[in-house]
């Protein structure tokens, strides 16, 4: 998998765009020792402080919240069963030509932000 800055991707879990986390990469082949974490938070499973090739990303339905974790974790294969599952083949996989005109349509926006603000609100 090779990602590219500006990239919209979605995360795996969820049943449909909707209700997947859609994420936007901002930057790549960063070290853990150069991320400030009162502004990006690491999403990984080691150490921070001793991390390499990071790839740094934005939920675009979460205003000014940026992440970090390995390339290699966020390009992995899923299992099959959660492939099956979620209809996708790794854990952040690209948008198609199709899915990024379904996020950019103002529809789509509209009931995204509805949900997600739903569940931070627990309603």
């Amino acid at each position: 998998m090779k990602y590219k800055i500006g990239m919209l991707c979605k995360h795996f879990k969820g049943k449909d765009l909707l209700e997947k986390n859609i994420y936007r990469i901002e930057q790549l082949e960063v070290a853990g020792e150069d991320i400030n974490e009162e502004y990006i938070s690491y999403t990984g499973d080691g150490n921070l402080k001793t991390a390499s090739n990071l790839v740094i990303y934005s939920n675009i339905f979460q205003d000014h919240k940026l992440f970090c974790r390995e390339y290699e974790d966020i390009s992995s294969e899923l299992s099959d069963e959660k492939k099956l599952e979620f209809d996708q083949t790794i854990k952040v996989q690209p948008l198609t030509e199709e899915e990024i005109e379904i996020v950019n349509s103002e529809e789509f926006k509209k009931i995204k932000k509805e949900k997600t603000m739903k569940k931070f609100l627990k309603i």
